[in-house]
């Protein structure tokens, strides 16, 4: 509420004094509101964040990034795509990499200049999706299950395991039928499609 200017006596300058420093007090307050304010909504994105979010502004960013996952395996490239419950990376060696969200422990890459909120609102393609888009195409795979690397080109997928026929290095004519557990599943290098 500004000065009542009709109750001081004085000079003008006294008057004009009085008004400079309440209208200092009301640009003081204002500024406090305003980093209050601005501190509720940084506090409100954080708590809708969500990993598939963070990867998702990350790949909007374009930077190469590395991807540690629970089973330690350290995976790097750029994010081509992210959905519900996977990311998609292009290595420096052009393959893909297939790693489910289960999969992410931590990712290390883009800029500091620019957070990554991870508020977002996500597509609705899922792992089991891409898998059965790689089925239909027979896709040369290797499917990284703690210490196994399984190579082999896909035959199926369900709900909760995939299917591939399973190839010996040293032998290319013998293969078997392996199945793996999507829960189990590390992530998956794409070799050809």
């Amino acid at each position: 509420m500004p000065p009542n200017l009709n109750r001081l006596s004085g000079s003008t300058d006294h008057h004009n004094s009085a008004l400079a420093s309440w209208l200092a007090d009301c640009v003081v307050d204002e500024a406090a509101a305003a980093r209050s304010r601005q501190r509720s909504l940084q506090q409100q994105v954080a708590e809708e964040s969500s990993l598939a979010g963070v990867l998702l502004d990350l790949a909007e960013q374009q930077h190469f990034v590395s991807i540690k996952t629970v089973m330690r395996h350290t995976c790097e490239g750029q994010i081509i795509s992210v959905g519900a419950d996977f990311v998609l990376l292009l290595s420096h060696d052009n393959e893909e990499i297939l790693i489910p969200v289960h999969s992410v422990a931590v990712i290390k890459g883009g800029s500091t200049n620019r957070r990554c909120l991870g508020a977002r609102t996500l597509s609705r393609v899922g792992f089991t999706d891409i898998v059965g888009g790689l089925v239909a195409d027979k896709a040369q795979v290797v499917v990284v299950s703690g210490d196994e690397r399984i190579f082999g080109i896909l035959q199926g997928a369900g709900f909760d395991v995939i299917a591939l026929a399973s190839q010996s290095t040293n032998d290319f004519d013998s293969r078997e039928l392996v199945h793996v557990g999507r829960s189990a599943i590390d992530h998956i290098i794409i070799l050809m499609r």
